[in-house]
């Protein structure tokens, strides 16, 4: 009897230790522990430059971790924004950034989520900016093929009136003086 309550005591003393555990670390905290290896994964491929692949390890973070999912999604915007990642979306960044201050506000990463939603948005306006004038700049260099074309033909027509020219002064000069 004696050896049954001390097993017991010790399920007891391992519940209360899980109880005060969450109560101090909160679902997010535990969620966040479990979700760590897939964190490290998600880094690896990032640092590797495999962008798809970290993209999809934080996509399952969210999933499986939703109570701590802001480091994920802090993640995700800053993949979308990477300069080397071929599949930039400065949109999808923004909008990763403004879940986390909005989704998570008491989290570590909100206020590095703020600056980087003004510092995004900046990049995006420029990019935008970017591509708006290089549309301007090919109108152009079409419109400047198009007047060197017309350029092209008004020089054929000159050489013809000069020769229509030539032809009729060397005419004027054979005409006998009176005609």
């Amino acid at each position: 009897m004696g050896r049954k309550r001390i097993r017991q005591g010790k399920h007891l003393h391992l519940f209360i230790a899980c109880v005060i555990l969450a109560g101090i670390c909160g679902c997010t905290g535990l969620q966040g522990a479990l979700a760590r290896p897939d964190y490290w994964q998600a880094d690896h491929y990032r640092a590797g430059g495999n962008f798809d692949a970290a993209m999809n390890q934080y996509g399952q973070i969210i999933e499986l971790y939703p109570q701590a999912a802001d480091e994920a999604l802090f993640g995700m915007g800053c993949l979308y924004a990477h300069p080397r990642n071929p599949q930039r979306d400065y949109q999808k960044s923004l909008e990763a950034f403004r879940r986390v201050v909005n989704d998570y506000p008491q989290s570590s990463y909100r206020d590095a989520a703020e600056a980087f939603q003004s510092i995004v948005g900046e990049a995006a306006n420029r990019n935008s900016q970017a591509a708006s004038q290089k549309k301007q700049v090919e109108a152009l260099e079409r419109q400047v093929e198009g007047q060197q074309k017309q350029i092209e033909g008004l020089q054929k027509q000159i050489e013809q009136m000069k020769e229509i020219d030539r032809s009729l002064e060397e005419k004027r000069r054979k005409a006998p003086a009176g005609h």
